[in-house]
């Protein structure tokens, strides 16, 4: 019964690569074609667990 954690966890994955982009490596390119995939990618996880789980 963890998949539900699995989103949680690739969530947090997710946002320490982006700091790590942002703050140690300072590649703004890079972040954003990260950031953006990231959070269409999150927000259709997000969508299709809220129908499955409802």
């Amino acid at each position: 019964m963890a998949y539900p954690f699995i989103p949680i966890g690739l969530i947090a994955i997710f946002a320490i690569y982006c700091l790590y982009l942002l703050l140690y490596k300072k590649d703004r390119k890079k972040f954003k074609t990260a950031f953006y995939p990231g959070l269409l990618f999150i927000a259709i996880w997000g969508v299709l667990y809220y129908f499955l789980l409802r």
